[in-house]
């Protein structure tokens, strides 16, 4: 299956150039049974990283972030359907979301967050749901990594 997004990736060659290593729509897909669709623009297995470090993964995407590094994903959520329960849940790790499109809904435990585009949330190992309780697809940047303590 081909992404919806294209992802380039720059290198540099043997003279130390910049130049484009990569141009393709190839970004690994995954579509829980949610229906959303998560388009894995980067895989970061260790940080920092390195210059040959290569995380335009093409296998079958998991939802865990790495344990030592991090991840930047595109998710299309669609409208959830009105009696979907909400999934409260937690995991130790620093969460960026950055809406595209659309709008979603933050479910916390004491309140909820409606996000539009261009606006952006950080959950630092909180608690927390994400539901599009609204009539259009919401599109919008993850970054995950861990959280040291």
């Amino acid at each position: 299956m081909v992404s919806s997004h294209r992802r380039v990736v720059v290198g540099v060659d043997a003279e130390g150039r910049s130049g484009v290593a990569r141009d393709a729509r190839d970004m690994a897909l995954a579509h829980p049974p949610t229906g959303v669709t998560i388009e894995e623009v980067w895989w970061q297995a260790e940080v920092p990283a390195r210059l040959d470090d290569d995380g335009a993964r093409d296998e079958v995407v998991g939802l865990a972030a790495p344990p030592a590094g991090g991840v930047v994903r595109v998710l299309t959520v669609p409208p959830a359907p009105s009696d979907r329960p909400v999934d409260l849940h937690y995991d130790d790790s620093m969460h960026v979301i950055t809406m595209l499109s659309g709008r979603l809904d933050i479910i916390l435990e004491d309140g909820d967050v409606v996000l539009g585009a261009g606006d952006t949330i950080v959950l630092p190992a909180s608690v927390h749901d994400l539901r599009n309780r609204h009539d259009e697809d919401a599109t919008f940047l993850y970054t995950s990594f861990p959280l040291a303590r």
